[in-house]
């Protein structure tokens, strides 16, 4: 079974979808954390939020990210940890995974439910290029494949990501301690991404090996931004400003997964017209 740690912020109508999409489609996600950090405005729909998911966790963001991520592993019931942020969607039921058999082998970093093998493009500076995978394996309904035989920024070498990987929980807890150890030197950023980056850290040390469902059942949907250390795409098909979405949710307006276009995703990263499930 799975422990899921989902990052939020500003963004109940997308969270919502997430959290109905994991519950839909990735039932041996057990145990569901959300790491919150919701400006005054967004207050009163956090509040809605943590009354229809009552089986979901909620937990603050404090004075360090870094140290709400190290409690939420360190307590988690379940030996396995997979990272979500508020943007993501499980579109596709997720086969049954067996993470004993799987992690067991030392030579595997991680799983990821973003990639399969109907990804082959990638977006980097508003631009996309080909990014489709080489060298792999194939064993039933995965497939695995040595992530340092491609070039470092390809989607199939990055396995430290918060979009959708599964982690060991006792490496993760490592990584997290050391960054936790060093972040007066360090100062790292209170965001997703900034948790990200400094996973990178970790990267020439971690198992070589990935391992994905053979196609990906996992999508991040970037139709805004609601931070601004990091200039991630985002709007560039499916623009929808995140006060916007508010006043939506506010309303009543909930998104229906199943009213949603996953017909063709190229790219881990792909803007999906949300507003179309309501």
């Amino acid at each position: 079974m799975i422990t899921s740690i989902i990052f939020s912020k500003d963004r109940p109508l997308q969270l919502d979808l997430c959290l109905g999409s994991i519950k839909k489609n990735f039932s041996d996600s057990t145990q569901n954390i959300v790491i919150y950090n919701y400006s005054d405005t967004f207050s009163a729909a956090n509040s809605a939020l943590t009354s229809e998911h009552r089986d979901v966790e909620w937990w603050p963001q404090g004075s360090s990210l870094l140290r709400d991520v190290y409690a939420a592993i360190a307590g988690a019931k379940h030996e396995y940890i997979c990272f979500f942020t508020d943007d993501d969607i499980c579109f596709s039921e997720i086969p049954s995974i067996p993470y004993e058999t799987i992690f067991a082998e030392p030579y595997i970093s991680c799983m990821s439910l973003r990639l399969g093998l109907n990804i082959c493009k990638r977006f980097h500076e508003g631009d996309m290029f080909p990014d489709q995978i080489g060298e792999h394996y194939v064993n039933g309904d995965f497939i695995s494949w040595p992530r340092t035989s491609y070039l470092y920024g390809s989607y199939w070498s990055y396995s430290l990501s918060v979009d959708g990987h599964i982690f060991r929980k006792d490496e993760l807890l490592n990584m997290i301690d050391e960054l936790c150890y060093l972040e007066l030197r360090y100062k790292w950023g209170h965001t997703p991404n900034a948790l990200e980056a400094a996973l990178q850290r970790f990267w020439t040390t971690s198992p070589n090996f990935m391992i994905a469902p053979r196609n990906s059942v996992m999508v991040n949907s970037p139709n805004n931004r609601v931070q601004d250390t990091c200039d991630n795409m985002s709007g560039e098909i499916h623009s929808y400003d995140a006060d916007f979405l508010l006043g939506k949710y506010m309303a009543g307006s909930r998104i229906n997964l199943d009213y949603l276009n996953f017909s063709n995703i190229q790219c881990p990263h792909t803007e999906i017209d949300i507003l179309q499930g309501i």
